[in-house]
């Protein structure tokens, strides 16, 4: 006799039931799917700012012996490894054209570099710090052996009094750039830059 019928070799079990094709699956998504964004939610809520890129405000104070003070520009200092902005002025940067008295066009960027290189040459420098600047380079107030650097760089001329820095808590240095400006000091002389 021919078998002409298949065989089967498994067999369906009757405890074997099969899932509605959408509808479980779909929330079983969904409910995953929210539960992230409340854990998201948890996460981005409870934890500090400052570890998503907010720059905590800097405090306390900087030294260096003279060997370890170096000039950036007119207005920033690196002591060791720590780049400071002196808080309180605005100097030109390197490459500033100025015009000089006799009608010469010169770099008064460089010249303010120079000039600040001139009042912490061969001292200890300490910055007290307040705060960061837009930049986010700590600021502060700097002293070369005793000299008000900030004041200092003002009063030659080479930087000028900026009072709309963000927790500025020393005097504005306004009556040093206006004595500058009345001796022509610095780039005073000519032409001074836009800053």
């Amino acid at each position: 006799m021919a078998l002409h019928r298949p065989r089967r070799i498994f067999r369906a079990s009757s405890t074997f039931q099969r899932r509605p094709a959408g509808g479980d699956m779909r929330r079983t998504v969904l409910v995953g799917l929210l539960g992230t964004g409340v854990a998201g939610l948890v996460l981005l809520l409870g934890l500090p700012a400052d570890l998503f890129g907010r720059v905590p405000a800097m405090t306390g104070s900087v030294t260096a012996p003279a060997a370890q003070v170096a000039v950036v520009d007119g207005q920033t200092l690196r002591l060791q490894e720590a780049v400071i902005r002196l808080q309180g002025v605005a100097a030109p940067p390197r490459g500033a054209s100025c015009i000089g008295p006799d009608g010469t066009v010169y770099d008064c960027g460089a010249a303010a570099s120079e000039a600040l290189a001139r009042l912490v040459r061969g001292r200890p420098v300490l910055c007290r710090l307040y705060g960061r600047d837009a930049a986010g380079f700590p600021q502060g107030l700097c002293e070369a052996a005793g000299l008000e650097v900030n004041r200092a760089v003002v009063a030659a001329g080479w930087a000028r009094a900026r009072s709309d820095t963000a927790g500025f808590a020393a005097a504005s240095f306004g009556d040093e750039e206006s004595q500058a400006r009345a001796a022509q000091r610095g780039f005073w002389r000519g032409t001074p830059p836009a800053l």
